[in-house]
C-alpha cells in the first residue's frame, strides 16, 4: 500500500523549494531591469527635447535601464518603481508620451519644473494604479486637470503648483475626483485656477480623512462655509489658503482642527470679529494672519488670548490692528519668527521685553513709526540671523556697540530710515553677514575696508 508521505510527497517538494525561495529572496535578483520597460522608456525619451543632454546616460550601450538617471527598481525583481526626472537648472521639453504605462509597478513620478509647452495633462496618467505619489508641478502643463486622476486609488502625494503670474495654467471644474483616492495625504495645488471649484472644495476636503497637508495658494477661491456640521480633518497638519478671495470672517470650524501645526489664511479679505481663540490649537507652531484690506479691524486680544506653547513662527504683517504691541507677545518664548511689518496703526517703541524671545532667528519690523534711535538692547537677541527695521522713523546714529555681539546675523535691514552719522565698523565683525542694506539714509563717510571687505 502506497505511504502518505509517498501520495503527499509532491507537495512536500514544492513546499521545500518555496521556503528555499524565501529564505534566499534576499539574495535574489535578476540582471537588470526588465526588457519591454527598457524599451518604453526608450520611446518615452524620444518624445523629449532634451539640449542640455540631461539624459545621456540613457544609452543603449547601457542596457541595464535601473542605472540611468532619475530610474530606481526594484533590488531584486528589477521593474521600473520611480522615474524622477524634476528640473534643477535646466529642463526637459516635448511631450508625456503613453509609453510610461507599461511601466506596470511605478510608485513614483515626478516631472515638476519642466516645460511641456502648454500641454494637458495626459489622461492616460488615470491608468497608471500603482502610483503612489505624483508630482508635475511648474512643468508648463495648461489646461484642465483630467478627472481621470481620481483613478489612482493608491495616492499619497499628489502636486499639481502652477505658476500664480498665469491662472490659464491649470485649473478645475470641481475637485469631486479626490473623493477616490483615500489614502491621499498631501495635496498641492497651488496657483491652480479653483474659481469654478469655490463652492465644494471645502466639503471635499473634509471627506479626505488621510489628508495631512492641504495646500491652496492662488487659487482664485473665493467661498468658504463658515460653519461644518462635522469636521473630518481628523489628521491635518498644514493647511494654507494664502492669498485667496475669501470675503467674510474666519470660520469657526477651524478651531477643531485639533491636529494643525501650520496655519496661513493671510492676503485674503476676512474681517472680524475672530470666532474663537487661535490658542484652542494646542499643536500650533506656525501662525499667518498678515493681511491687505484696510477694512480689517482685527484685535490684538483675538489673536494672542490664551496660552502659547508652541508657537514658532507668527505672522501679522499689514494687518489692522491698532496700539502698541501688548505684552503678551513678549511672553511667546518658542518663537523662532516674528513680522510685524506694516501694521500701519501700530506704533509707539518696541519694548524691551522683546529679548525675552531667546530663541528668535526672524525679526520684521518693517514700517512700524518708532520715531527713536535703534535700541541697543537688540545686540541681546543672540540667535537673529535675520533682522529688517526698514521705513521706521529710526533717528540718531548706528551705535557703534550696536550688532558687534549678533554673531549669527546673515540679513540686516535698515533702509528708508533718518540714521545719520557714519557706518560703524563694528558690522565688520559679522562674519555670516551676506545681506546689508543701509540705503535712503542720511548717514556720512566713507565706508570700512573691513565691512566692504565683509559683503565683497
Amino acid at each position: 500500500m502506497e505511504s502518505w508521505f509517498s501520495r503527499h510527497r509532491g507537495f512536500f517538494i514544492s513546499f521545500l523549494l518555496l521556503d528555499i525561495l524565501i529564505c534566499w529572496g534576499g539574495y535574489w535578483k535578476v540582471s537588470g531591469c526588465l526588457d519591454s520597460e527598457r524599451k518604453a522608456l526608450t520611446t518615452f525619451r524620444k518624445a523629449l527635447n532634451d539640449p542640455f543632454n540631461l539624459l545621456s546616460s540613457w544609452d543603449d550601450d547601457v542596457s541595464d535601464c535601473c542605472k540611468w538617471r532619475g530610474i530606481t527598481c526594484h533590488n531584486r525583481i528589477g521593474f521600473v518603481l520611480k522615474l524622477d526626472l524634476h528640473a534643477d537648472n535646466y529642463s526637459l521639453s516635448g511631450r508625456i508620451d503613453p509609453a510610461l504605462l507599461e511601466l506596470k509597478h511605478l510608485k513614483f513620478l515626478d516631472l515638476s519644473f519642466n516645460d511641456f509647452n502648454g500641454a494637458p495633462i495626459p489622461d492616460f496618467l488615470g491608468s497608471m494604479k500603482e502610483l503612489r505619489h505624483l508630482n508635475l508641478s511648474y512643468a508648463g502643463l495648461r489646461g484642465r486637470i483630467p478627472h481621470q486622476l481620481g483613478n489612482l486609488s493608491h495616492l499619497i502625494s499628489l502636486q499639481l503648483s502652477s505658476s500664480p503670474d498665469d491662472y490659464d495654467y491649470l485649473s478645475a471644474e470641481n475637485l469631486w475626483w479626490l473623493r477616490s483616492l483615500p489614502f491621499l495625504k498631501y495635496l498641492n495645488l497651488s496657483g491652480v485656477n479653483l474659481s469654478m471649484a469655490s463652492h465644494d472644495w471645502v466639503h471635499v476636503m473634509n471627506n479626505s480623512p488621510s489628508l495631512v497637508e492641504l495646500r491652496l495658494p492662488h487659487c482664485r477661491l473665493s467661498y468658504i462655509p463658515l460653519t461644518l456640521a462635522f469636521v473630518n480633518f481628523t489628521s491635518l497638519r498644514v493647511l494654507d489658503l494664502y492669498w485667496n478671495e475669501f470675503n467674510s470672517t474666519i470660520p469657526n470650524w477651524i478651531a477643531n482642527i485639533s491636529s494643525l501645526v501650520s496655519l496661513d489664511l493671510s492676503h485674503n479679505h476676512f474681517q472680524g470679529p475672530v470666532p474663537f481663540q487661535f490658542s484652542q490649537l494646542h499643536n500650533l507652531e506656525e501662525l499667518l494672519l498678515g493681511l491687505t484690506n484696510d477694512n480689517h479691524m482685527f484685535n490684538w486680544s483675538e489673536i494672542l488670548e490664551g496660552s502659547w506653547s508652541k508657537l514658532k513662527l507668527l505672522d501679522l504683517s499689514f494687518s489692522q490692528l491698532h496700539g502698541e504691541i501688548p505684552k503678551p507677545i513678549w511672553n511667546m518664548t518658542s518663537l523662532e519668527s516674528l513680522s510685524l511689518s506694516f501694521c500701519e496703526n501700530t506704533k509707539g517703541s518696541i519694548s524691551r521685553a522683546i529679548t525675552k524671545l531667546i530663541n528668535l532667528e526672524s525679526l520684521s519690523l518693517d514700517g512700524y513709526h518708532m520715531h527713536v534711535p535703534i535700541p541697543e538692547w537688540f545686540d541681546e537677541l543672540k540667535n537673529l540671523k535675520h533682522l529688517t527695521i526698514r521705513d521706521c522713523m529710526l533717528t540718531g546714529p548706528i551705535p557703534a556697540t550696536l550688532f558687534g555681539e549678533l554673531y549669527s546675523l546673515e540679513e540686516l535691514d535698515l533702509s528708508c530710515n533718518q540714521l545719520n552719522w557714519t557706518i560703524p565698523t563694528t558690522l565688520g565683525k559679522l562674519s555670516n553677514l551676506y545681506l546689508l542694506d543701509l540705503s535712503n539714509n542720511s548717514l556720512t563717510g566713507n565706508v570700512s575696508e573691513v565691512v566692504l571687505y565683509l559683503l565683497f
